[in-house]
């Protein structure tokens, strides 16, 4: 996409702010490949083709300028001591489609690296080794997960396993009030759930098989919202021939309010506590796209109070690693006025024609209170004309 060459330093809870079309969302959508590859999805799969980020775009896709000729390439450092990569992903267009050129992986005193020099190669029950020679058409992951239970493989292949498993899984979520309360017609086959796609589509009846299985993070859910939105009583369910809906309690009614009669507020609040109260207990990092949609600037500041206590744990939870991408000029407000606030938090995306997107963090709290002070400038610039020329 936009990113030619881009390196960002990820903290527990990170911010992006930019322009449209500055590289925030592609960020995102290179973690949540990088995280779909290195838990087992194959670049080219026998029965289910190339592999897509969404339906209808694939590599050739996203490549940089739509160069298949080009190379993809992920670096990742698992921690800061500015040594070589924990992780090295390069794949490359041939004549099958897109591989695999290199991989190299470091899990503590493991080191495991294919490339056109090196192979892996692991034994089996029946006798024989298993080798891996790039170019290959996934990454090792997707290639020993028929491995995982042999009990000659499973020694060799276990660096793998720790090392996704570290590593963990990325979500991106991009939330629509529509999408949330739309009724979601239930699976046919019993004990089958369904998924909750990055529009927020589903929620209705993950919520209710949770209250069902899991009560205590339903109820967690339920308070978390009726916090924010003080008139909601209950969160409820509407089944019907189509599906099942969200419905809501309220002190304003005597009835349960079907969910596309409540606000859009209330309605994306009710999906980001499903996300981080469902996080689990394995790593993972949830990608927002401008998570003050619907909601009033007085409760921006709550907003991103509850993803910083989420993403340092103070929920009593395991942590989750939360990337944020924004325009709100409240959040920046509050920035400003607030000197401990979020700015090491933040990264300012821009975007040229010839380098593409670069990503960078903030030198100190001035930078961050000036980047505030231009917004505003520039609001008052881009309204003045259009009050000036408003009918008397």
């Amino acid at each position: 996409m936009s990113l030619r060459d881009v390196t960002v330093d990820l903290g527990p809870l990170t911010v992006f702010v930019g322009k449209n079309g500055s590289g925030k969302s592609a960020i995102f959508k290179a973690l949540t490949t990088l995280s779909r590859l290195l838990n087992g999805v194959p670049l080219r799969g026998f029965r289910t083709g190339d592999f897509q980020m969404e339906p209808g775009v694939t590599f050739d896709s996203i490549v940089w300028q739509g160069n298949s000729g080009l190379p993809i390439k992920f670096h990742v450092w698992l921690d800061d001591d500015g040594g070589e990569p924990s992780y090295t992903l390069e794949m490359a267009k041939g004549i099958e489609g897109w591989s695999v050129t290199r991989e190299r992986m470091i899990a503590g005193d493991d080191r495991i690296e294919v490339d056109e020099d090196h192979e892996f190669s692991h034994p089996t029950e029946r006798g024989d080794a298993r080798v891996h020679r790039a170019p290959l058409r996934a990454t090792l992951r997707y290639l020993v997960n028929p491995f995982v239970n042999d009990s000659k493989s499973r020694p060799v292949i276990e660096p793998i396993l720790r090392f996704s498993k570290k590593f963990g899984q990325a979500f991106r979520y991009r939330p629509s009030a529509n999408d949330i309360a739309r009724f979601v017609s239930l699976p046919a086959e019993a004990g089958r759930r369904i998924s909750v796609s990055e529009n927020g589509y589903g929620l209705a009846a993950e919520l209710q098989a949770i209250q069902g299985s899991k009560r205590e993070i339903f109820e967690a859910i339920e308070k978390a919202v009726c916090r924010v939105f003080p008139h909601i009583r209950t969160i409820g369910f509407n089944t019907e021939r189509q599906g099942v809906r969200l419905t809501f309690m309220t002190y304003r009614s005597q009835d349960l309010l079907p969910a596309p009669q409540e606000s859009d507020g209330v309605l994306l609040a009710t999906f980001l506590f499903w996300r981080l109260y469902t996080a689990g207990d394995a790593p993972m990092i949830v990608c927002l796209e401008e998570p003050e949609n619907g909601l009033h600037p007085l409760l921006l500041a709550g907003r991103f109070e509850v993803l910083r206590k989420f993403a340092h744990a103070e929920e009593g939870r395991l942590a989750v690693q939360l990337m944020v991408a924004t325009h709100s000029p409240e959040f920046l407000r509050a920035i400003h006025a607030h000197r401990g606030a979020l700015w090491e938090d933040l990264r300012l995306a821009e975007f040229t024609d010839q380098e593409g997107a670069s990503i960078r963090g903030l030198r100190d709290f001035r930078e961050a209170s000036n980047l505030y002070e231009d917004y505003r400038e520039e609001m008052q610039k881009c309204w003045k004309s259009v009050v000036e020329n408003w009918p008397a």
